[in-house]
């Protein structure tokens, strides 16, 4: 049972909290949603766990969508004995190092048990572009596992999704920065497990996305579950319309439980 949501500033580590127990659905997507960029949402359950994960919502770099791909996971996530917690992030409007900075301070913050338990494994989850941020902390080690849903992964013209690329490296991008930028290409014999799900029929981040990055993975050596769905566009979270819902959220319940 989830016991109170904490809200930590990155930079100072400044906290404000709401009881949980008491609290309307609506008052705690408020509570989210009034929270300013830079700011970590942990949901405590009364029981400690050992898990937790970090969830970078998607929105384009326009906003960060706190509620289907946001709030809307806490109790399942909770279900699953693992502390699931929200990254409001900054937008980087033209600051590459903004995503990175914030996931990393998110991680870091877990760890050290600012939030009054320190955890033994913390893991990444993203959707759309928070899948981009959730995969940087696969790769670069800073997350023991990742789940990726629906991500943006590569920097390329002919993959990634242009208006947030645009917004995080501004107009153009050479073809060395675009290889460097693409996460494909930084895979290594150090990245974590990871779980994926996407549509085939996504319309505004290509499922080749998703299929890269498994190869990459595979070349690797790095175990992962790659799960693509006939139909089911983008953006569908913990959305009760997409029509795989059920199918994706027992596979990643068995995937999660094979993380030790």
């Amino acid at each position: 049972m989830l016991k109170k949501l904490i809200a930590i500033n990155l930079e100072n580590n400044d906290s404000q909290e709401l009881d949980l127990t008491a609290a309307a659905h609506s008052h705690v997507i408020e509570f989210m949603e009034k929270a300013p960029g830079g700011t970590l949402l942990v949901f405590l359950p009364e029981a400690a766990t050992e898990k937790a994960i970090v969830m970078c919502p998607g929105g384009g770099f326009r906003q960060v969508n706190m509620q289907h791909e946001g709030y809307d996971y806490a109790e399942w996530f909770d279900a699953q004995s693992i502390t699931y917690s929200v990254l409001k992030y900054r937008l980087p409007e033209g600051n590459k190092h903004t995503p990175a900075e914030d996931i990393t301070r998110a991680i870091r913050l877990l760890r050290q048990g600012e939030t009054g338990r320190a955890f033994k494994q913390v893991g990444s989850l993203g959707a759309s572009i928070g899948g981009y941020m959730a995969a940087y902390a696969g790769i670069s080690g800073l997350a023991d596992f990742q789940v990726l849903l629906y991500p943006v992964i590569s920097m390329e013209k002919a993959w990634t999704h242009l208006p947030s690329r645009e917004r995080m490296f501004g107009k153009e991008l050479t073809t060395t920065e675009e290889h460097a930028y693409s996460l494909q290409y930084q895979v290594s014999s150090d990245t974590t497990p990871a779980f994926i799900a996407v549509s085939a029929d996504d319309p505004a981040v290509n499922p080749m996305n998703s299929l890269i990055y498994g190869e990459a993975l595979l070349k690797n050596s790095i175990p992962f579950s790659l799960h693509v769905y006939p139909n089911g566009g983008h953006s569908f979270g913990f959305k009760d319309s997409f029509p795989y819902k059920r199918n994706y959220l027992e596979e990643l319940e068995r995937w999660l439980a094979t993380i030790r």
